[in-house]
């Protein structure tokens, strides 16, 4: 079996120490001195490892003051992290960055789960076009999902490297409220939630 995706959650005070903990994070998984990494920024700024190696990747996102990162060895990985908070124009954002059938779906649920479902599934497109390098610039619109049994699934992705039948793309238990989602193309890997030294797999 392929290796799992490790996951971690951590506090995000600011950008200097938050760096600090992710090369720490990093060098720790790849077993290597935190000297030795070497993280550099793609033509369109996405960070990733420069390790002559082994195939490793990894994702970041922060949000309220908290981070989640992901590595996963052998292929991209995208995640994302939000904390859902009401907003007055919930609609018309939908309107203007999703699908017309996902605006419509998040029209017609009642607002309180309107304001969950509106950031699962901003979390799920951003894991992907994270996973795909493309990133925000691509468009929310070009990776389509739809809605069924309480959740978003890939519906249509258009140019983001494979089909979306493709892709595996979770919903991530966190901490209360936070949401958020991670992404890669492949084969089902386990999942690892690693703190502090311990680890449980979902």
């Amino acid at each position: 079996m392929e290796g799992p995706v490790r996951l971690w959650m951590a506090q995000w005070s600011s950008r200097d120490e938050g760096w600090a903990w992710v090369r720490m994070t990093l060098a720790s998984t790849l077993g290597i001195d935190d000297s030795r990494l070497r993280i550099a920024r793609d033509p369109r700024g996405k960070p990733q490892l420069v390790e002559g190696g082994r195939d490793w990747h990894f994702s970041l996102s922060h949000s309220h003051g908290h981070a989640l990162l992901a590595v996963l060895e052998g292929c991209p990985v995208g995640v994302d992290l939000e904390w859902p908070r009401p907003r007055s124009h919930l609609l018309a954002l939908a309107s203007r960055y999703f699908t017309g059938g996902e605006a419509a779906t998040l029209a017609g649920l009642d607002a309180s789960e309107r304001v969950v479902a509106f950031y699962q599934l901003w979390t799920a497109k951003e894991a992907v076009l994270k996973a795909s390098g493309l990133g925000l610039a691509h468009g929310l619109r070009r990776v389509s999902m739809h809605w069924e049994e309480g959740g978003w699934r890939p519906a249509g992705f258009e140019d983001v490297g494979a089909p979306a039948a493709a892709w595996r793309l979770r919903a991530l238990p966190l901490p209360h409220p936070w949401i958020g989602h991670l992404a890669y193309v492949g084969d089902p890997r386990p999942i690892v939630f690693c703190d502090n030294g311990l680890a449980w797999t979902r």
